[in-house]
């Protein structure tokens, strides 16, 4: 009987080992898998329509947070990026026009870049509001110029309360965005 006894405990120190390891394995990767999701990728919702038709208001976006970890932004990338020169913090989704060290202008209607006219914009309309860079100015070694594709209905680097945007307040480029069930790919 005794021996009957002890076999059926070392049996449940068994199962509960076993149930204890399963817990600890889920677990470790649910923590795992939300570090991964926290760290790397976010999703955001788009507010307004400055960057229509590409992404329209409420649209459900993914974010790559670790995009520019080890390379730089690039012309035309899509970024979320944080606006903390006026009282409250604000975020926003625009393109990327201008890199760092770049003369910036924009002259009947159109962008120009190093005193050339930039030819390949994502956006048809003509600028009727060039804001700050009626007259040519320069980005530093970290910053970069933001508009909208919505580019007459955008609030972007044009205006002083945006203004040219620093590397480090840049969250991440917008990768993918949502339609439906699924998500596409962001070129």
């Amino acid at each position: 009987m005794s021996m009957y006894l002890d076999f059926r405990r070392e049996r449940k120190s068994r199962i509960l080992y076993q149930v204890v390891n399963y817990a600890i394995t889920i677990l470790l990767a649910l923590v795992l898998a939300f570090c991964f999701v926290y760290f790397f990728f976010q999703t955001t919702n788009v507010v307004g329509d400055s960057m229509s038709p590409v992404l329209e208001d409420g649209n459900q976006v993914v974010l790559s947070r670790s995009s520019y970890f080890i390379k730089k932004p690039k012309r035309y990338d899509i970024v979320k990026f944080k606006v903390t020169k006026s009282e409250t913090e604000h975020e926003y989704i625009k393109r990327i026009i201008g890199l760092p060290k770049e003369t910036i202008q924009i002259k009947d209607g159109s962008i120009y870049i190093d005193g050339e006219q930039l030819g390949d914009v994502p956006f048809d309309d003509l600028i009727l509001s060039p804001g700050i860079a009626a007259e040519e100015f320069t980005l530093s070694e970290d910053e970069y110029f933001m508009i909208g594709d919505n580019c007459n209905n955008s609030e972007d680097s044009r205006f002083t309360n945006v203004g040219a945007i620093s590397k480090e307040d840049i969250e991440g480029k917008i990768i993918a965005k949502r339609s439906g069930y699924q998500f596409h790919k962001i070129k």
